[in-house]
């Protein structure tokens, strides 16, 4: 009954990430989440905490709105102190305000790797073929903008990394 339960609120959460509402998800976050995404900047790299949780989102969103995403499977094992959680999906990119040149749709498989606590997700791990995605940003971002974000995420990223280990260091 319990992995039943946690499969339904990974597809929902899903299925609120397709609608654009990705608060839904961060609810569901332990407040000092860590939070991976395989891969280059912009997108790519560890967050800790929902708030940088929620910074990448909206990065996200801002470079493929209206992405959707298709479940296929998930596999559910442990017990509600120490739950993992796979995911596979399909992310296809159904925007009309931004569509190809060629008038294709982005499409990418991605893993994803949770850690439960409790009903909270303390890690979640997100896998995508990289080369897919870097082609598609390349393709979406001018030069420039690519440049200033790759900055701008490296800046961040050691700022979030001092932070904790400040923290963890009290």
């Amino acid at each position: 009954m319990y992995k039943a339960i946690v499969r339904r609120i990974v597809r929902t959460g899903f299925r609120a990430l397709s609608a654009g509402d990705y608060e839904q998800v961060l609810r569901q976050f332990h407040p000092q989440v860590i939070f991976s995404f395989a891969g280059p900047a912009p997108l790519g790299g560890e967050r800790r905490g929902v708030g940088a949780v929620r910074a990448w989102f909206q990065r996200l969103f801002s470079y493929f709105p209206g992405i959707q995403y298709t479940v296929h499977q998930v596999i559910v094992q442990g017990w509600p102190w120490n739950t993992l959680v796979a995911t596979r999906l399909l992310a296809t990119r159904l925007s009309v305000a931004a569509p190809r040149a060629d008038g294709s749709v982005y499409q990418n498989d991605v893993m994803q790797f949770l850690r439960l606590r409790w009903g909270k997700v303390v890690e979640d791990h997100l896998y995508e073929d990289t080369y897919k995605l870097v082609n598609e940003l390349q393709q979406r971002l001018s030069r420039e903008e690519t440049d200033r974000i790759e900055r701008q995420t490296l800046m961040q990223e050691s700022v979030l990394r001092e932070t904790s280990k400040g923290e963890s260091t009290r």
